[in-house]
C-alpha cells in the first residue's frame, strides 16, 4: 500500500509549497511522461544550525547485522525511545505511526535483556536508541538496498541474491547524499509532482547540509523523475533518483524496513 501525498524531501526540483495533503490506497502505477534531459541547477534553499537538543546517541559506523534485518514494528500508541538499556524511563516518545500515516518501522541491530537497540528515524544520522521489547513485534526482511555514490549505482538484493542493480542520480559535492546505514519509512505515490516520478520511497536518511527543504527537514529519499538525463549523475539536493520503471519494481518488491547501505 502507498499513500498519495505531496512530498517534501530534500529532493530533486521545484514544488507548489501549498499543496493539499491526500491519502489514498495505490493502485496500479501510471505511466508518466518523460520530460527532455535536462542539467539540474543545485541551489541550497535553507541551511540552519544543527539542533544543539538533538538525540545524543549517535553511531554513524553502526554494522547492522543479517540478512535477514529485524525490523520492530511498533504496536503500541506511542513507544518510549531510551538511551541506553538500561536507562530508567525514556527520553521521548513518538507515534505508532508515520507523518503520513503509514506503521512505523523501526531497524532493530540487537538485543540487550528486554530491550531492542534500533536505528531511529530522526536527526542525526547514525542515532541509535532503545526500545521495550514488548512494545513492538519483530518481523525478519531479507531484502536489502546498497548505495554506492561514488559509482552512481544501486543494487537490490534478496539474501544472497541480486534482485537489481541500475545507475542512479545522487547529491552534488555541495548537497551530498549522506552516508551511513539507514531504512525505508514509507512508500508514497507523489501527488502532482512528477520530478519525483510514479513513486518514493523516504527513509531514515537527512541530509548533511540542509536542515529545511521545501516544507520538510531535509529528509532524503529514493524516487522516479522527469529527467532521465540526470540519471548517473551529481546532481540532486541529497535524494537518490532512478528510472520511472526500476522505483516501479522495488514499490512492487521492498516491505517497509528493508536496511539501505550508502556509501
Amino acid at each position: 500500500m502507498a499513500a498519495l501525498v505531496a512530498v517534501t524531501l530534500a529532493g530533486c526540483g521545484r514544488a507548489t509549497p501549498d499543496m493539499p495533503l491526500v491519502r489514498e490506497a495505490a493502485s496500479p502505477p501510471v505511466t508518466m511522461p518523460e520530460s527532455p534531459p535536462t542539467t539540474a541547477v543545485v541551489a541550497a534553499e535553507t541551511v540552519s544550525r544543527p539542533d544543539p537538543n538533538l538525540w545524543p546517541v549517535v553511531d554513524r559506523n553502526l554494522q547492522v547485522p543479517g540478512p535477514p534485518y529485524s525490523v520492530a514494528e511498533v504496536m503500541v500508541p506511542r513507544i518510549g525511545l531510551y538511551e541506553s538499556p538500561t536507562a530508567p524511563a525514556p527520553r521521548i516518545s513518538i507515534s505508532s505511526k508515520t507523518e503520513h500515516g503509514f506503521p512505523r518501522v523501526l531497524l532493530a541491530v540487537s538485543q540487550d535483556g528486554d530491550r531492542w537497540k534500533v536505528l531511529l528515524p530522526m536527526r542525526p544520522n547514525g542515532a541509535v536508541g532503545w526500545v521495550r521489547a514488548a512494545d513492538v513485534s519483530i518481523q525478519q526482511v531479507n531484502y536489502w538496498v546498497r548505495v554506492e555514490t561514488s559509482t552512481h549505482t544501486l543494487t537490490v538484493g534478496n539474501g544472497s541474491q541480486l534482485v537489481a542493480q541500475e545507475p542512479v542520480a545522487v547529491g552534488t559535492g555541495g548537497t551530498p547524499t549522506p552516508q551511513g546505514s539507514f531504512y525505508l519509512t514509507e512508500l508514497i505515490r507523489p501527488l502532482g509532482q512528477p520530478y519525483y516520478g510514479p513513486f518514493a520511497y523516504t527513509t531514515t536518511a537527512h541530509s548533511d547540509v540542509l536542515h529545511a527543504f521545501m516544507g520538510g527537514d531535509g529528509t532524503v529519499g529514493i524516487h522516479g523523475t522527469n529527467a532521465p538525463g540526470s540519471i548517473g549523475h551529481s546532481v540532486s539536493h541529497g535524494c537518490i533518483r532512478m528510472s520511472n520503471s526500476g522505483i516501479t519494481m522495488l514499490a512492487s518488491t521492498l516491505p517497509l524496513g528493508t536496511p539501505l547501505f550508502v556509501t
